[in-house]
């Protein structure tokens, strides 16, 4: 066991923030069993110990991310001056305004999107999850929004390489195509996991669910591309690095106007420092107003 703990600490520090599926498929394809019905059933024990692992203290919490979780509650301020100070550290410019093409990111679930969220909070790209097949409500509602920006639009996608996995991207061009009846002009690029990842034979694999309503369609794809349809692999099998790398380059190769965005690059910068000013001047305003307020009490 403590052998064990040893390789789930190895592979967290290497592929931080990452999930604790990540660990259990990359733990699987590099260090433990590939017995793979056998392995699939032993999930619970790196969840087990990743758990003791985190509560003990021998595993900084911040390394597994968990993007299932989410909280819905109004930003609220202890004073103004605490308003201003976090309006301060999170003010961002919109770089992407001055780029020819809006530019977003897909992925299948919530638990990836906690992987990737460094990379596109960096960029300031928008990170949607489809969980799962993405419901025509959501997709019809980021359609009205691309007819209302009018430009081109770019997605990058990460999913899994199964009949679910494939059918998402699908399913979203297709209903996006439908929507936008004026037509949309749409890149789409998947960057995990390709064809090209599953045919390199180094990820941890699985049995495809054949009775999945997608089979067909995904057996036809894989066999134009000669792969084996039996065989899953789970984006989580990919390592965090790697993806966060690849999606690092991917969103960077869409920046068109070079120049345009360095310029808004500046223009941030110095609108943090007009900031920091007007934070620091009201703060300053705030205490004389509190002083004179204090002093007509005592009066």
């Amino acid at each position: 066991m403590e052998a064990l703990r040893a390789d789930l600490y190895a592979l967290v520090e290497a592929s931080q923030p990452c999930t604790v599926r990540h660990v259990y498929y990359l733990g699987i394809g590099r260090l433990w069993e590939k017995d793979t019905g056998k392995s699939r059933r032993n999930y619970s024990v790196p969840v087990r110990e990743l758990g003791h692992m985190r509560e003990n203290g021998t595993l900084p919490w911040e390394w597994i991310t968990d993007g299932t979780r989410l909280v819905r509650q109004e930003t609220q301020y202890d004073s103004l001056d605490d308003a201003l100070e976090r309006t301060t550290e999170m003010y961002r410019r919109n770089l992407w305004s001055s780029q020819p093409r809006r530019v977003e990111v897909w992925c299948e679930s919530d638990s990836i999107s906690g992987v990737l969220h460094p990379i596109t909070s960096a960029w300031g790209v928008g990170l949607f999850s489809c969980r799962g097949q993405s419901s025509k409500t959501f997709v019809h509602e980021a359609v009205r929004e691309y007819q209302r920006l009018g430009k081109p639009l770019s997605i990058i996608f990460a999913g899994d390489w199964d009949p679910s996995g494939r059918s998402i991207p699908r399913s979203v061009v297709e209903r996006m195509e439908r929507y936008n009846g004026s037509g949309l002009d749409l890149h789409f690029q998947q960057i995990a996991v390709t064809a090209d990842d599953v045919r390199s034979g180094q990820l941890t694999t699985h049995d495809v669910n054949t009775a999945d309503a997608n089979f067909k369609r995904f057996q036809e794809e894989c066999q134009r591309e000669g792969l084996d349809p039996h065989g899953a692999v789970e984006v989580e099998a990919l390592a965090p690095g790697l993806l966060r790398q690849r999606l690092d380059e991917a969103i960077e190769t869409q920046i068109e106007d070079v120049h345009q965005w360095n310029v808004l690059a500046r223009v941030e910068k110095h609108d943090r420092t007009l900031l920091r000013a007007v934070k620091d001047a009201v703060g300053q305003l705030i205490e004389q107003v509190s002083e004179e307020h204090n002093e007509a009490n005592d009066e």
